[in-house]
Parts: structure tokens; C-alpha cells; sequence
């Protein structure tokens, strides 16, 4: 059975922040390609949570790539049943929110 989405402030803030990068310095084609790779990420990810590798620092903490330029950090929340989409960053981006 496939786990639920559900994703924080932060990872929201976080994709906003790519897409108004992409809508300013590349074409809608890019914004596009965006959106599918993270569909099929996040649909990966509910049917299959543990298929990308775990960070290592906390319990059930994931990292996925979306693209090679931006990825996931998602919590897997097998006893209430779904995964939280902790952050979205670019893979460029060194500060941390």
C-alpha cells in the first residue's frame, strides 16, 4: 500500500525558491522537467519509502535526488502512514534554512 505525501513549510518554501530560480533563468521546459522527475520521485517513494539511501543522522531521514541538480529530504512515517517531505534544496545551494 502506497504511503500518503505530505509535505512542511520549509520543503514548500524550498521548491518555491527553485521554480522562481527556473522561471527566471531558464525556460518553461526546465520548470517542466522539474515537475515530472519530482512526480516520479514522490511516487517511488510512497509505493517504495525506503529505496533512497538514508542520511545516516536520524531515524528513518532519506535523501533522493529529483535531478542532478536538486533533491529531497523525506521522513518516513511507517505508524501514521505516510512520508514527510522535509526539504526540497537545490544541490548548489550551501546555506541552510
Amino acid at each position: 500500500m502506497a504511503l500518503i505525501i505530505k509535505w512542511t513549510p520549509q520543503a514548500n518554501r524550498g521548491l518555491g525558491k527553485v521554480i522562481e530560480y527556473l522561471e527566471e533563468e531558464w525556460t518553461a521546459n526546465e520548470i517542466l522537467n522539474l515537475e515530472q522527475n519530482l512526480q516520479d520521485i514522490l511516487t517511488r517513494i510512497s509505493k517504495y519509502p525506503k529505496i533512497c539511501p538514508p542520511t545516516g543522522k536520524h531515524k528513518n531521514v532519506h535523501k533522493g535526488l529529483v535531478d542532478k541538480n536538486n533533491y529531497i529530504i523525506y521522513r518516513i512515517q511507517f505508524e501514521k502512514g505516510f512520508i514527510e517531505i522535509i526539504n526540497f534544496r537545490g544541490t548548489k545551494q550551501k546555506d541552510i534554512e
